[in-house]
């Protein structure tokens, strides 16, 4: 089986489970904790704390840290992609479920931040790819909001705007950035 068939397949996966389906209606428009969201459907915070995961390794959900609480939102970018182009192919998930790449993500990124740029080229590239699934593909974004998205994740925007572009996961022109729509991610 292909690696992008086993990333939709766990897209799909996320989707079949009703609790995870109501996880991402109540993050879809705002941000909330586990905790908050354990409280809002009346869940124990270990439940939740699993669906959550499950939701986040499927790339259908963005974490980002904020004092002592993790805040969860739907990755709209995911959710966004059209049914039958997934189906068919046309499309993929822009996170994996491919073993490696979470074994990277896992190592180079503690609550929900990057802790150092990897300097090997395969795994620096598995982090920017999925530092680029945080923007919405064909939307411009002006460089200080891209600074600003950045810099929940990580201190040195700069390296990590000039890696993204030099990459193709981001499109630079004039102070504006953008994903291009036909860049793959996975």
């Amino acid at each position: 089986m292909s690696a992008e068939l086993t990333r939709t397949a766990a897209l799909f996966r996320a989707l079949s489970h009703p609790a995870r389906l109501s996880l991402l209606r109540l993050v879809w428009t705002q941000e909330a904790s586990g905790e908050g969201l354990a409280r809002l459907m009346n869940l124990a915070p270990a439940t939740v704390s699993h669906h959550l995961a499950q939701l986040t390794e499927a790339g259908l959900l963005t974490t980002r840290q904020d004092g002592h609480h993790r805040l969860h939102r739907a990755a709209t970018a995911t959710l966004d992609l059209p049914l039958g182009d997934l189906v068919r192919g046309a499309a993929t998930p822009p996170s994996s479920s491919d073993p490696y790449e979470g074994r990277v993500l896992r190592a180079f990124f503690k609550e929900g931040r990057l802790t150092v740029l990897p300097a090997q080229h395969k795994k620096r590239d598995v982090v920017l790819r999925e530092l680029a699934s945080l923007f919405d593909p064909g939307r411009r974004y002006p460089e200080r909001e891209v600074n600003a998205v950045l810099g929940e994740v990580y201190s040195d925007v700069m390296t990590l705007r000039r890696e993204l572009v030099g990459l193709g996961v981001l499109a630079r022109e004039a102070g504006v950035y953008w994903r291009p729509e036909a860049t793959p991610l996975a």
